[in-house]
This record gives C-alpha cells, structure tokens and sequence, in this order.
C-alpha cells in the first residue's frame, strides 16, 4: 500500500506526519517478519530440551510480535486517512467560507447572483470525493471527466452545423483541435461542416439568382445587379456567383435592345396611323431613355415634325370640341377652351380665327368686359 498524502495546496498547508508514518510503518512490518523468522526457526530447530512452560512462552511471543506489528500498521494507516481527513474538512470549511462571502458580497445587489444551494452542495461532494481518492482513482477521473467534456462539445459542434451557424461551429471546431489533437472525430466534423457548407452555398446561390431573375423581370435592374454583386463576394469560387453580375448585365443590355426597337417600331405605326402625339411621347421616351442608340439617332431628326404634327391635330381637336359646345349651346365653356388655345398656341390659324370672333364669342357666352 503506498504512502502518499493527499489534499493538494490546503494539504500542504497541515504538518505532514511522513516520517512518522514510514517509521510505524517500517515497524510492523519488521515485527512481523521478526516473528515469522522466529516461529520458522524454531519449527526447523526446536531447542532439544523444550518444556511445556517455553511453548507457552513462545507461543504468548508469537501473539505479542503480531499484535504489535499489527498495532503500528494501523497507527500508520490512523495517521495516514487522519491526515486526509483533516485536509477535506479545512477545503471544505475553506469553500463554505468562500460561498457564504460570495451570497453575502450579491446579497445587497438584488439577489444571489452567486452558486445556487444545489452548486454549493454539488461543489463540495465534488471536493471531498476527489481529496478521498488517491492518484490513480483520480487520474481515471480526470480521464473520464476529459472524455466527457470532449464528447459534450463534439454535440456542441454538430448542433451548431445542423442549426446552420457554420462560423461559430468552425470556431469551436478549432478550439476542439487545440484541445483533442488530430483524430478521427476532428476529421468527421470537418467533413460534416464542409457538406454542410457546400449546401449552404448551393441553396443561396439558388434562392439569390432566383430573386435576381425577380428583379430583372420587373425591371429593377439596380437592385438584381445589386445583389448579384453581394452574390459574387460572398462565393467568388463560385463560378455560378461569379457569372451572374455579367448576366444581369447581357439580361439588361437584351432587355434595353428590346425596349429601343419596341419604341421605334411603335413610333413608326402610331405616325402611320397619323397619331402624331402618341407618337411624338414615343419619340421623347426613345430619346430621353436610349439617347445613344441608333434608333433614337434615327427618329432624332424627325422629332420637329412630330411636333408640328401633333400640335396641328392638337388644335384641331380643340377646334371641334368648341364647335361642339358652341352647337349644343355650352357657350361658356366654349369660350374658356377658346382662351385655353390662344394662350397656348397664339400663333396658329385657330387663335386668330378666335380673335376674329372673339366679341361674339362673349356675347354668348354672357362674359363682360
């Protein structure tokens, strides 16, 4: 049995019985073979002229030699588990002292912000359960409690992949690294999180292009390039992310074509259909959108013509609905959309018509000087 004292620094602040120990210890053994030697001597050669009373004595020797040895063997185990005893009580009189400081210091705070009853309890059947063991005991514990942690926080690690918080999973992955070394679990994990993350980044780039392809179709091509760029950043190996700022910009380049040519065709039919106006708010469309296309190049020249254009059928339609106010007897608002056209066309063939009979007009329409 060894002779080793426990207790850690609280240990070693008791005095440490070590030699006393030892030299008990020393003491029955050497009892016990000094009786052993003497009863196996005395069995090979018993004297030759033994009486009844010397195997008495013998005998009583033999008792007395093992009764000693035995008594300072178990001085020497007294003083051995009184020494342990004597260090739990002073560590755990020490942490009781140590908690009731903690409760006493949060008291005023608002609460025990400090160990519940159950820690306090918990902590000390901890304290004195390892100070009874001796090394070995606590070397299989120590192990068991590492296996233990390691496998909390490989649960830890995997929770943190399935929940989808891959940073914080990477990061105690490596802690995990630093602790446990290279093995098996470490490279399961990596592989967990690389799948993982390759998922993640194929359902991203799937759900961004998906939402890109929303923008484009309703015409918001600032925010489909917007994203398609956050896209390309956050996955730059990505060749799908990478494409996709370059395709948003060939979808709006197409799309810009189509908007140019569409224009230009519909300029054409409207002015066919000698809808001038409809047709002059086209070409100001063309030229204000797509200035530096070859369509709105072509219809820049024609631009003063269908304004002349749609200003002529302009007029005339201002003429008509003045002769038909004037027929079905609104003489009032004949004259005020007579005014309405010489302010605004004051040159033209209607305007001085206008003038010509503009007292007749007042007259009728009962308007004043």
């Amino acid at each position: 049995m060894a002779l080793r004292f426990r207790g850690g620094p609280v240990g070693r602040e008791l005095p440490q019985p070590t030699w006393t120990v030892v030299l008990l210890w020393l003491l029955g053994i050497l009892l016990w073979a000094g009786t052993a030697a003497a009863i196996v001597l005395t069995a090979l050669r018993p004297p030759p002229e033994a009486t009844e009373a010397f195997w008495i004595s013998a005998g009583l020797a033999v008792i007395a030699g093992l009764l000693l040895g035995a008594t300072a063997l178990g001085l020497a185990l007294m003083l051995k588990y009184t020494f342990s005893t004597a260090a739990t009580v002073k560590l755990t009189e020490r942490a009781l002292r140590e908690v009731l400081q903690k409760m006493e210091t949060t008291r005023t705070g608002g609460g025990l912000a400090g160990a519940s009853h159950e820690e306090v309890v918990s902590l000390l059947s901890e304290i004195m359960e390892n100070t009874l063991l001796d090394e070995e005991d606590k070397a299989a514990k120590r192990q068991l409690a590492r296996k233990h942690r390691q496998q909390n926080m490989k649960r830890e690690i995997e929770a943190l992949i399935r929940a989808g918080q891959h940073r914080e999973a990477h990061q105690r992955l490596e802690e995990f690294r630093t602790r446990y070394a290279e093995s098996d679990e470490v490279r399961q994990m990596e592989q967990q999180l690389s799948d993982a993350l390759r998922r993640h980044e194929q359902n991203e780039i799937a759900n961004v292009t998906e939402q890109v392809n929303r923008y484009m179709g309703l015409g918001l091509w600032e925010r489909a390039m917007e994203t398609a760029l956050d896209l390309a950043e956050q996955f730059p190996e990505n060749p799908d992310a990478a494409r996709l700022p370059e395709t948003v910009r060939m979808e709006q380049g197409a799309n810009r074509r189509q908007d140019e040519q569409r224009l230009y065709r519909e300029i054409e039919h409207l002015a066919g259909r000698r809808r001038w106006r409809e047709a002059h708010r086209a070409a100001q469309t063309l030229i204000q959108n797509h200035p530096d296309s070859p369509e709105a190049k072509a219809i820049a020249d024609q631009v003063d013509e269908l304004q002349r254009n749609a200003a002529i059928a302009e007029r005339r339609e201002w003429e008509q609905r003045i002769t038909e106010h004037l027929q079905t007897g609104r003489h009032r608002e004949a004259y005020d959309l007579a005014m309405e056209l010489m302010d605004k066309y004051p040159d033209s063939p209607q305007a001085e018509e206008i003038r010509k009979n503009l007292d007749h007009l007042k007259a009728r329409a009962g308007v004043m000087e």
